[in-house]
């Protein structure tokens, strides 16, 4: 056992489950990757808290994560603790009237079935998204080129030194597939969301011709982070999307080891199995050159690299760094 094994598992009935040397395919959404040291996964706020409290009293970086859906592990072993998400804050609270308090745990498609449920409108667009909601607003993701920041109210967040801020939507930096949580410390806690009235059997028929429409056109057998690239409006205006140029390119279906530019949307990069990180980013590279080669434009990836350090850094530019 690792000093940083000991040292956290003195505190488990405190921190939440711990797990030691952990595969980091069983938590990659990728299933790529290397190991990780130590594992935490806190049930509640208070053991989220915990956490956070014993990483800064050690002087220790971490790395919090929510279903991994835009992440690319290292394919060695990760020396910080892994704080995972997926429980601690987990909660939906229709707060007043077309408003609803949402917590950064809460998996993306079971909130779009639940607002739908409730006849509130204007984040169908989510609902094929697989992510935890604080994920979506680290991201500001969406689809059909739309964005979460434009239901939000306001949104909280916890510091390193365990304090809350909640801003005003206004106050967070959003822009497209941006925040200001992708330049600072703070952990998202929960968002206030504004939506307006609705049918809900209406709403659920558009929910389900979208999902139907990412079915036929995305890769859904294999495992992937979703889009490689992000969408850059110039270059789409000027040329096309990510997907359409990659495929311009000749890339379409190209294999690196066990990774592979998918056949069916080649704005996905796919594991066919035993993929490794290092194929991943060979291929990011690939399409990244040969598209600047064709348009003029340098892609940048949604997806985020993280190294053993538990720093995170855009792929695209790990990608560069070792294939440019």
């Amino acid at each position: 056992m690792t000093p940083l094994q000991k040292l956290f598992l003195k505190s488990a009935s405190r921190i939440g489950d711990s797990f030691c040397n952990v595969s980091l395919s069983e938590y990659s959404y990728w299933k790529a990757g290397g190991k990780a040291e130590l594992v935490i996964v806190p049930k509640d706020f208070e053991q989220l808290k915990c956490a956070l409290m014993k990483c800064n009293e050690e002087n220790l970086p971490y790395l919090l994560v929510g279903c991994t859906s835009n992440l690319l592990f290292t394919d060695d072993i990760i020396k910080v603790p892994i704080i995972v998400m997926t429980k601690a804050l987990n909660v939906i609270d229709y707060v007043e009237p077309n408003v609803v308090l949402v917590g950064s745990s809460v998996w993306v498609p079971k909130l779009a079935r639940n607002l739908a449920e409730k006849g509130l409108k204007g984040v169908e667009h989510i609902c094929g998204i697989p992510g935890t909601f604080g994920g979506l607003i680290y991201m500001n993701g969406g689809s059909l080129r739309r964005s979460i920041s434009e239901t939000l109210l306001s949104v909280k967040s916890l510091t390193p030194k365990g304090d809350t801020i909640e801003r005003d939507v206004k106050d967070c930096n959003f822009s497209y597939r941006q925040s200001l949580f992708q330049k600072n410390s703070e952990i998202i806690v929960s968002a206030k969301m504004k939506l307006q009235s609705g049918v809900s059997k209406k709403i659920k028929r558009d929910m389900l011709a979208i999902l139907r429409a990412r079915s036929a056109k995305f890769p859904r057998k294999l495992p992937s982070c979703g889009s490689v690239f992000i969408s850059n409006p110039k270059m789409y205006e000027e040329f096309g999307p990510p997907g359409m140029m990659i495929e311009k390119a000749g890339l379409k279906g190209f294999r690196r080891g066990g990774a592979q530019i998918s056949e069916v949307h080649a704005n996905f990069i796919v594991n066919n199995g035993q993929a490794s990180s290092d194929d991943i980013l060979y291929l990011i590279h690939l399409s990244r050159k040969a598209v600047f080669q064709r348009t003029g434009y340098l892609m940048d990836a949604e997806a985020h690299y993280v190294d053993s350090f538990g720093d995170l850094t855009p792929a695209h530019i790990i990608a560069e760094l070792k294939y440019g």
